[in-house]
């Protein structure tokens, strides 16, 4: 019951203490913090949701350094929230968190190359990003490559290797490759 009490006043205090939290510059957590309050104002969890707080906080932890908060940032300008829409800029900050070995950064610029999405399509260059992903189990990635050799694009067309990159993709959740997959046994 103690435990309890305490989670709930946790809960309590936390829209409380996030209004007044600053991220104290010489604190070695400070990408980590500016990323977590990111995600709180971006979410509303605890807070009242406030994109652009959020935005300006995952720039503060992308240029220090998070990898989780250069995606984040790359995603926001990649759907225009809360900026400018800038597909340039979003590839900016996958290619940081890419250096970071980032699987979702990974991802996002291999179908970025693959569909021409603020760099000019280079398929080897989306292949090679994709299978670092694949690598790492992200699932987009095991679509988006496995969209590439269903298709043959910039790849022999293969569904001996398409079809299980879906299964894999479609296992971790991925509903695109799900559909995919529900696609390939009805046309056979």
């Amino acid at each position: 019951m103690k435990l309890a009490s305490c989670l709930l006043l946790f809960f309590i205090a936390i829209p409380c203490l996030a209004e007044t939290v600053t991220i104290d510059s010489t604190s070695t957590t400070k990408a980590v913090d500016a990323n977590s309050m990111a995600n709180m104002y971006r979410m509303g969890m605890g807070v009242p949701k406030d994109m652009k707080k959020a935005f300006e906080l995952y720039q503060v932890a992308a240029e220090l350094g998070n990898t989780d908060a250069q995606v984040d940032l790359g995603d926001m300008y990649y759907s225009g929230e809360e900026t400018s829409q800038s597909y340039e800029k979003a590839n900016y900050w996958y290619e940081k968190a890419e250096k970071n070995n980032n699987a979702k950064a990974q991802m996002y610029l291999g179908y970025a190359y693959l569909n021409g999405k603020g760099v000019v399509v280079d398929y080897v260059k989306a292949k090679n990003f994709l299978e670092l992903a694949v690598k790492q189990g992200e699932p987009s990635a095991m679509n988006h490559l496995g969209t590439m050799y269903f298709d043959g694009k910039g790849v022999t067309k293969d569904q001996n290797k398409a079809i299980p990159l879906f299964q894999k993709s479609c296992s971790a959740g991925d509903s695109n490759a799900c559909d995919k997959l529900k696609e390939i046994k009805a046309a056979k």
